[in-house]
């Protein structure tokens, strides 16, 4: 990890998640990285939406064997 910050558009962004989420080869590594990133940004609603549906994405990727790197 670099240690910049992210933009704020980035942020909102479902696409920038999951790229993070697809590092995660099975569903406990997904939900430990979702549990890190929603303590981080809990209090910003547009980010937080951004990452709930990146993790329905990438939940649906597992379940279907699709073991993605980037």
């Amino acid at each position: 990890m670099t240690g910049t910050q992210p933009l704020e558009s980035d942020l909102i962004d479902k696409l920038y998640w999951l790229r993070k989420f697809r590092m995660a080869k099975n569903e406990k590594t997904l939900e430990l990285m979702v549990s890190k990133v929603i303590d981080d940004y809990h209090t910003r609603t547009a980010v937080v939406a951004a990452i709930y549906l990146a993790e329905c994405q990438r939940e649906r990727e597992l379940a279907q064997g699709r073991l993605l790197a980037s």
